[in-house]
């Protein structure tokens, strides 16, 4: 007799609009906390890890609050602020195959070592940082295998700005002395390198396709391209951001203010990934709302379609159940949908998301599972309860 009428409100429902609301907004509040579940382990994995929590990163950006170029003056300035324990600037530049290297065309984009959380190393080692002439890679990058490379010298080719450019001598002359003042052209250069250690491809969180160099290496492939000396790059362009480390004794977040009241702008490292997790924290807090309003809304329409004759428990009951068998299939789907969003969460954050990491926690499970059974319950029995009150 339960089975019959549940099954009949349940038919019922689908032609109404509560039970499709409360499925749907069920559906998104399992998605979304398997999202929020994923983003926040494979955070506290790979950014809070090896002292994440304490780095924070200086912007070169005027809009972040940051005045003038972060120079060596500045990134002197940075190391004697109270609670710095050491800070590194970050020269961008790229490396790339040579025309006639034996490996497959490739490019790198190279970041200082220090100025960024360490990658996940899968192959050898970095201790107390890299050397000049040391780098670390994807294990595998555009068709390399950088494993099968690991402790040899390799051969990269850099861009560098050509010292010497020989007088036009057509009749435009003016015209292409003109360009080549403004833009001197580059040459390609060779440097060797040692991979030291590879890292896992899945992660990119700072930037995809990027190798890692010693400051001093860094800055010499970014001075050659703009043409300047790696001294003089440090203190006319500076840095293309600073990756400091707070010491232990101290809150980053006061360390950034004391940084951010010298016209620096700062923010901890992984403040991007704190501010999406709060954001699809907002919308699942929206779907729960929406899901409480849907079966509310679902009892209501329970009760109504009942006899009036019934006793309040069967009508509860039937409310109940009704929502726990839309439920659960809702929340089990939701879950899938959050799987199903692991491939495109890894490529936007650029961190390792294992499918384990998406299953929300088993609060959050039962919530999504029981807790529309219980407000259809309470929704189907507000109003029979009030009549009784009237009718007293």
């Amino acid at each position: 007799m339960l089975k019959r009428a549940v099954s009949a409100a349940l038919r019922s429902g689908f032609r109404s609009a509560p039970l499709p609301v409360m499925l749907v907004f069920t559906f998104l509040l399992g998605t979304l906390a398997g999202v929020s579940a994923g983003i926040q382990h494979a955070t506290a994995r790979d950014l809070l890890r090896a002292d994440g929590a304490q780095r924070l990163v200086v912007s070169p950006l005027d809009s972040k609050g940051t005045i003038g170029q972060l120079n060596a003056e500045k990134l002197e300035m940075i190391r004697s602020i109270p609670g710095v324990e050491w800070a590194v600037g970050d020269y961008v530049s790229s490396i790339r195959s040579p025309e006639d290297s034996p490996l497959p065309r490739f490019s790198l984009a190279t970041h200082s070592w220090g100025s960024y959380v360490p990658p996940p190393i899968t192959s050898g080692s970095v201790v107390d940082g890299l050397k000049p002439g040391q780098v670390v890679v994807p294990s595998h990058s555009q068709g390399v295998d950088f494993t099968r490379h690991l402790g040899r010298t390799v051969l990269f080719a850099y861009s560098s700005e050509a010292e010497d450019t020989p007088p036009p001598s057509s009749e435009d002359g003016a015209e292409q002395a003109a360009d080549l003042q403004r833009k001197p052209p580059l040459v390609s250069e060779t440097i060797e390198l040692e991979i030291v250690a590879t890292y896992d491809a899945r992660w990119h969180a700072d930037g995809p396709e990027t190798a890692y160099l010693s400051p001093v290496t860094a800055a010499k492939l970014a001075s050659a391209a703009d043409g300047k000396t790696a001294s003089l790059l440090r203190i006319t362009n500076g840095a293309d951001r600073v990756g400091v480390m707070v010491e232990d004794s101290h809150d980053p977040e006061v360390v950034a203010e004391r940084l951010r009241e010298t016209g620096l702008g700062t923010f901890p490292l992984p403040l991007r990934e704190r501010k999406m997790i709060a954001t699809v924290d907002t919308w699942r807090y929206i779907a729960l709302g929406g899901l409480l309003v849907g079966a509310a809304l679902f009892g209501v329409f329970t009760f109504r379609r009942n006899r009036a004759e019934e006793p309040l428990p069967r009508v509860a009951g039937v409310a109940a159940v009704s929502g726990l068998a839309a439920a659960v299939p809702a929340t089990v789907l939701g879950m899938l949908g959050a799987l199903a969003l692991r491939a495109p969460m890894e490529a936007f954050l650029g961190l390792r998301i294992d499918w384990w990491m998406l299953v929300p926690s088993p609060a959050w499970i039962l919530l999504g599972m029981l807790l529309p059974a219980l407000v259809a319950a309470a929704g189907a029995s507000v109003p029979r309860a009030g009549r009784r009150q009237l009718s007293a």
